[in-house]
């Protein structure tokens, strides 16, 4: 009886959910402020109530607190209530049968700052079919974005807020990682909440930082509306340095790791951790050590581990070194701009295709070369146009041209005519099979290294979660020799740059930078536009008196802003091609089709007017509008000399 009544609740409140969700553009990460308070606010007599509840335990516990010798924190007071605080949240206001079918696998306060909540909710059949029928509601709006993982998670973020905002405490409360699965007849998600430090000093003067450069590439501000923002960006590193302690910062450091390593064992998977990865990476690089024999010295020599297990573990290390720099190099460049998603786009296709055909089947450019041989083969025999190794030497030339675009409209005016998306659809969808083929050629590097142990030395076979335990720990390692001496000149001293780039301010810097990985856990080179983003409104009013008008050049939307979320919190691999089958079925054979049928279509390849025209007709059609129809006439004149070279 309990069951059928919240899941008439629940159908409600997706109903409602699915008409005003709409009415917005989609969901985005304001939507819990507006949609979901207004749920809530449809029984606003409980809500009252609810919040009294709270806030009379908070007062309780300050009161107790003011008797003990060491002050607890507000880990304290949530790891003993937060468990009660969320199931009544989920079923009292947003119809989830929490009392038969949330379970709290595991609570642990990791720190006087950070708790960790795993649990399990069970849907029934009834809950399964109503989500489904709500995301086919949305028309796939934001793709990647499940339910019910993303009903769980703005309903988490709303109760954060709640609690914040009675406790008055500097926490954050969110969901880091989710998994949905539906195995034995049981439809499970699983799930992680973390409450963490907000770090509010950090990101004000972050923030500062940022916005002080991006305020002094417009020229017509005067150089006095900089003052609170310049003092914002020395505070900063007047914080760092106060913040530089080793001993704290080792103690932080293994809370972080641990939090890195527990979300990655719940995904299944190495892309929370990679940029984080990267970054350390690249530091050591900077300095006079090795990554290798720091490893070998100082952490595998202290393990009685078999010569042949440490040498696996250097060889995925080495795996996961070079593929993060190479996904750092496509991430850096996944700026809001469209030119910017172009160059991302010509870059990763010149990595792909600039070698040709043979590079791609045997060599080591794709993760899983032998799955785009077998996938190409196969497709070959259902193809009008064969693909082959001058197939992949012309989309390399043809695209190109595609450098010469800048019009932002005509730029996916153009990628949506020939490709059906536009370019940023398309990196988005990269971003997620390139991780996708990533994490897969770990679990057969794994695979391989523990087959051969298991046949020489008769050892236990090493598991995904032994490898991020130990990655893990090799990372805090190398953070703790170039970064960690007893002071900051010491520290300065383990790198080839002492008086430049790694003088005692930026080292600090560095190390508070770490701890942002656990809130932002893609590429730094991403965080200042990010953040930016998030204050899109506030920065515009505060240049409007210059008139500067700002553009989406200067910012991701909420789509884009989802996406990062989407991509390091939500496990969406089973829905996602490898990437090997992606470059296929989106790039090469739409592209190699559009190549052919022109050229099929002209008398004489030569002949560049002729090719003019159809490109005309093809991409300036009836439904397309762009915004200069010379702009891509003139494109269309550029691109027809293409034909002049063409291999067949």
């Amino acid at each position: 009886m309990v069951e059928l009544v919240v899941a008439e609740e629940l159908e409600k409140i997706l109903d409602y959910l699915a008409k005003n969700v709409k009415d917005i553009g989609g969901f985005n990460l304001e939507t819990k402020k507006k949609v979901f308070f207004d749920i809530i606010y449809r029984n606003d007599s409980i809500f009252e109530c609810f919040k009294e509840a709270i806030r009379e335990k908070w007062v309780q516990f300050t009161e107790s607190n003011k008797n003990t010798i060491i002050k607890r924190t507000y880990t304290s007071f949530l790891y003993r209530e937060f468990y009660d605080f969320f199931s009544f949240f989920l079923q009292t206001f947003f119809g989830l049968n929490s009392r038969e079918s949330l379970d709290l696998v595991i609570k642990e306060k990791i720190s006087y700052t950070d708790l960790l909540f795993e649990f399990n909710y069970y849907l029934s059949e009834k809950e399964k079919q109503l989500f489904e029928e709500f995301s086919q509601s949305l028309d796939n709006n934001i793709k990647g974005l499940f339910y019910p993982t993303a009903y769980i998670f703005f309903i988490i973020e709303t109760l954060g807020i709640i609690i914040k905002g009675i406790t008055e405490q500097n926490f954050k409360i969110s969901l880091e990682g989710a998994t949905y699965s539906s195995e034995n007849e049981r439809n499970c998600v699983n799930f992680l909440v973390i409450v963490k430090d907000s770090r509010k000093e950090l990101y004000e003067y972050y923030y500062k930082m940022v916005l002080y450069y991006f305020l002094k590439q417009f020229g017509t501000i005067p150089e006095s509306a900089y003052n609170s923002v310049l003092k914002g960006k020395e505070k900063l590193y007047e914080f760092a340095l106060e913040s530089y302690s080793p001993k704290q910062n080792k103690e932080r450091l293994v809370d972080l790791l641990y939090y890195f390593y527990r979300k990655c064992e719940l995904l299944n998977n190495f892309c929370p951790i990679l940029d984080f990865f990267s970054f350390i990476c690249s530091r050591v690089e900077d300095s006079i050590f090795s990554k290798k024999d720091i490893i070998k010295k100082d952490y595998l020599s202290k393990f009685n581990f078999s010569v042949a297990k440490k040498n696996s573990l250097l060889r995925i290390f080495d795996y996961l070194d070079r593929r993060s720099t190479l996904s750092s190099t496509f991430l850096a460049n996944n700026l809001p701009s469209i030119k910017s998603q172009l160059n991302l786009f010509l870059l990763y296709k010149k990595y792909y295709f600039g070698s040709g055909l043979e590079t791609l089947e045997i060599g080591n450019v794709l993760f899983l070369p032998d799955r785009f041989k077998k996938n190409l083969n196969q497709s070959n025999k259902d193809l009008q146009y064969v693909i082959n190794a001058n197939s992949i030497l012309n989309i390399n030339s043809f695209l190109d041209f595609f450098a010469l675009l800048s019009n932002k409209n005509n730029i996916n005016l153009i990628f949506e005519n020939i490709l059906g998306l536009n370019v940023t659809e398309i990196n988005y969808e990269f971003f997620k099979c390139f991780f996708k083929s990533l994490n897969e050629k770990l679990n057969l590097i794994l695979a391989e290294e523990n087959k051969s142990l298991t046949n020489n030395q008769k050892e236990e076979p090493m598991s995904f979660s032994f490898i991020i335990h130990h990655i893990c720990r090799m990372l805090y390692v190398l953070i703790d020799k170039i970064f960690l001496s007893d002071n900051l000149e010491e520290a300065s001293k383990n790198f080839i740059d002492p008086r430049g780039r790694y003088i005692s301010r930026n080292i600090a810097l560095r190390v508070l930078e770490l701890f942002i990985f656990q809130d932002y856990n893609f590429s730094d080179d991403l965080w200042p536009d990010f953040l930016l983003s998030l204050n899109q409104e506030n920065i515009s009013k505060r240049i409007k008196k210059y008139d500067i008008e700002l553009s989406s050049k200067h910012f991701y939307n909420q789509t884009e802003i989802n996406r990062f979320m989407i991509t390091y919190n939500f496990q969406t691999f089973s829905d996602e091609e490898f990437l090997e089958s992606w470059l296929l079925k989106t790039l090469i054979i739409p592209l190699n089709d559009f190549i052919m049928e022109i050229t099929n279509s002209v008398s004489e390849r030569k002949n560049t007017d002729e090719i003019y025209g159809i490109l005309s007709q093809k991409l300036l059609s009836s439904s397309s509008k762009p915004d200069n129809p010379e702009d891509i006439k003139d494109f269309c004149r550029k691109l027809a000399r293409f034909w002049e070279t063409i291999r067949l």
